[in-house]
């Protein structure tokens, strides 16, 4: 009889750390579940916050700085000025081209005289 109510205890305390394993289940469920529902609520939050901050932000910028008129002004001002860049670039290449390739070619044997007054300094000073 002893026995039996040692099996009886043990099934007991076996039956409860069972029930005591699922209740922390469970509880760890609705912890993950309610830390989802956190983040998308969040989430949604950030949104709204983050929509308003750029609305502010735009029309800050535009009260400082004007209508995108003038943006597009000096947008067209601008790509103009390096189309010219560019024109006169190629107008020029082939003419700095042709120069650096004659200056390349073209050897002068003789000093330069400021090399030939860095020489000449040394020996005066003697």
């Amino acid at each position: 009889m002893a026995e039996g109510r040692e099996n009886w205890a043990v099934d007991e305390l076996l039956k409860a750390e069972e029930e005591a394993n699922n209740i922390i289940k469970v509880a760890q469920k609705e912890r993950e579940k309610k830390i989802k529902e956190a983040k998308v609520a969040a989430d949604q939050e950030i949104a709204v916050f983050r929509r308003e901050e750029e609305t502010k932000y735009n029309q800050e910028i535009l009260r400082r700085f004007g209508s995108t008129k003038e943006e597009e002004e000096l947008e067209r001002k601008t790509k103009a000025e390096i189309d010219k860049i560019y024109q006169d670039y190629e107008a020029n290449k082939l003419a700095v081209v042709d120069m650096l390739i004659k200056r390349v070619i073209e050897v002068k044997l003789e000093v330069p005289r400021v090399v030939k007054g860095q020489f000449e300094q040394p020996q005066q000073n003697q």
